[in-house]
């Protein structure tokens, strides 16, 4: 009498991260990670071809070194959280070393180091997650 309603077995597609990173070596490794853990990544050597790339596209998150030439990751951040598009989108700052200045500017702060790997997937999933749960919510 009734058809049955099947579940959708359609996943959601793979959420895109945005990453900015002016030492090659780094830039691959964070790509590789990322896409292990299931993200479409787009990786640019500086903030300049972040803008571009974020002008072009729309991104789940952003990933920034926090120095880099032509356009600091702070910067780009600064600029992105200007655009509605991208104001509530998270961003995670990157550093080899103890940033001072504008950390407000990212949603997490994360030092280059043995542990980065967890720590820039636990932060993503979470930062993710918590800006779905946002957009969901009723006004």
């Amino acid at each position: 009498m009734f058809d049955k309603i099947q579940p959708s077995n359609q996943e959601s597609p793979p959420k895109k991260v945005l990453v900015a990173e002016d030492n090659n070596s780094v830039r691959r490794f964070i790509e590789i990670i990322l896409q292990r853990a299931g993200y479409e990544v787009l990786t640019t050597p500086d903030g300049l071809e972040a803008m571009k790339a974020a002008t072009e596209n729309t991104f789940d998150a952003v990933v920034a070194d926090a120095l880099m030439p032509n356009l600091t990751g702070f910067d780009l951040f600064r600029i992105l959280r200007q655009n509605p598009v991208y104001r509530n989108v998270p961003m995670i700052l990157l550093s080899g070393f103890e940033q001072k200045g504008e950390l407000q500017l990212a949603d997490a702060y994360l030092l280059k180091e043995n542990n980065m790997k967890e720590n820039l997937i636990k932060s993503l999933s979470t930062l993710i997650s918590r800006s779905e749960l946002q957009e969901n919510q009723p006004c």
